[in-house]
């Protein structure tokens, strides 16, 4: 078997020291250009992959981001990662998936730096989180996805305006007459993604002169498809009238969808149904699922700008981004598809 290429090795071939090889890969700006450019001649022609455990012991960047999201199962977050993971590796960086469960444990322990390996960067979406978590956070820069959490300066949020998209639900269904609006997914006393599209569709109801009936705010157990529709089931039974169903995601919305099939109940005609996301099964149900589209592609780069520092900006903490998103009208709705 062929030895590994060392860092003595580099060193010979571009006639330096190999703590000047160091300096160049760990891209501390105390070598001139030129010799720079040799050491990395020298790395391309002898193929020399630093031992990057090393680097990371020594303090060096580590080029790596650890994204740790509450699950895999949601299609979103599954989308989410993968989009995380090509766009940072055009950026020269890796990114590990971590899946926190919604432990508050596991998310502390990542936002404080505690993660399997050294990383440059901790993007979460957090479920347990609570401010005092994020009161400590160590060297590595920390940016909120989604979730909203009054934070120390040096943590950045990324998201989409939840309280503008709910009231676009808002304006589509009270111009289609609906006015017994039940919302899917609230309510909770701790300020989250579901409060602030519950506060959305308050405010533009009661622009609209309406208001959402307190019994037809329900909770759900989790934001799945099952709670979705053990929630919607519950209330057909209890006979309470509804013409429209919002949900917190697609997957309640889903979940919604099966339980009104399944009774009989005429989607659009009789009720409207929407969620958020956008996730690939949105397009498919039957009928197709009016959703929130958030610019995903934009949530990322934002994401990695906070967690990096935009191109030639040198901070990239403290950063607050609200994303584009847009309404995908379907047949759940009473749009064509």
């Amino acid at each position: 078997m062929a030895r590994r290429v060392s860092i003595k090795d580099v060193a010979q071939r571009a006639g330096v020291s190999w703590k000047t090889v160091s300096n160049v890969v760990n891209e501390r700006p105390v070598v001139r250009e030129e010799t720079r450019a040799r050491v990395k001649q020298a790395i391309e022609e002898l193929g020399y992959v630093p031992n990057r455990a090393g680097l990371e012991l020594r303090g060096g960047p580590t080029r790596a981001l650890a994204l740790v999201v509450p699950e895999l199962q949601n299609p979103y977050f599954a989308r989410l990662a993968e989009r995380m993971q090509g766009a940072a590796k055009e950026r020269g960086y890796t990114v590990s998936v971590e899946v926190s469960f919604g432990d508050a444990g596991t998310e502390r322990a990542h936002v404080r730096g505690h993660t399997p390996r050294p990383v440059d960067a901790v993007i979460i979406s957090p479920g347990a989180l609570t401010p005092a978590d994020l009161q400590n956070t160590g060297s590595h820069r920390v940016v909120l996805l989604g979730e909203r959490l009054p934070a120390a300066a040096e943590v950045s949020h990324v998201a989409i305006d939840n309280v503008a998209s709910a009231a676009d639900i808002a304006h589509l269904l009270v111009d289609q007459g609906r006015r017994r609006v039940m919302f899917l997914g609230g309510e909770s006393e701790v300020r989250s993604t579901a409060t602030d599209r519950l506060a959305g569709m308050r405010a533009a109801l009661r622009f609209a002169g309406l208001s959402l009936d307190p019994e037809l705010v329900r909770p759900a157990a989790d934001w799945d498809r099952e709670s979705g529709r053990d929630v919607m089931e519950e209330v057909l039974r209890q006979g309470l009238e509804v013409d429209a169903v919002v949900a917190g995601n697609d997957l309640l919305a889903l979940g919604a969808l099966s339980a009104l099939v399944a009774h009989g109940v005429d989607v659009p005609g009789e009720v409207a149904v929407v969620g958020w996301d956008d996730i690939p099964e949105a397009a498919w149900s039957r009928p197709s699922l009016t959703t929130v589209a958030p610019d995903l592609e934009g949530l990322v780069a934002a994401a990695l700008d906070a967690a990096l520092g935009a191109p030639g900006d040198g901070t990239g903490t403290g950063v607050e981004t609200v994303v584009g998103h847009r309404l995908v009208e379907r047949g759940s709705t009473g749009a064509a598809g």
